[in-house]
């Protein structure tokens, strides 16, 4: 009878070993996913900066959208205090904001009246848009007929 007693303690022993180990392992992995979620926050903040001016990126771009390009890349620059992350445009090959913020001034609009490219580059290092290509289209696209 002694011997059936200590085989049940034991097996019960061995039982709720089992439980607190998977229970750890189910601990762990939350955990994990947890940490792995917070790296994300990264890319998203990536995502979120790079936002801000892929947005204005087209192949038939008003003169509009330049100019409310061009306000807030230079905006932008002028709040980083270490110029880090500072964006250079260049509009028809002129540098009209520098990457390391020199402007103390708006920038010159460009003409409303023309259509423009706008292209966006990314520093493959860092994934931030770095530099904003703007060129004048040289013929108008035509408009479908209906």
């Amino acid at each position: 009878m002694e011997n059936a007693t200590k085989a049940l303690l034991i097996a019960a022993a061995v039982l709720i070993a089992v439980l607190i180990i998977s229970l750890g392992v189910i601990v762990y992995n939350k955990a994990s996913e947890a940490v792995t979620g917070a790296g994300d926050l990264g890319e998203y903040q990536t995502q979120q900066f790079n936002e801000k001016f892929t947005k204005y990126q087209s192949e038939n771009a008003t003169g509009a959208d330049v100019n409310a390009m061009l306000t807030t890349v230079f905006n932008h620059n002028n709040s980083q205090p270490d110029g880090d992350t500072c964006v250079k445009v260049t509009v028809n090959g002129t540098d009209r904001i520098s990457a390391n913020n020199e402007l103390e001034q708006t920038p010159t609009k460009v003409s409303t009246g023309a259509r423009y490219k706008i292209v966006c580059k990314v520093d493959p290092k860092s994934k931030l848009v770095n530099e904003i290509t703007v060129t004048k289209n040289t013929s108008t696209p035509s408009t479908p007929t209906t």
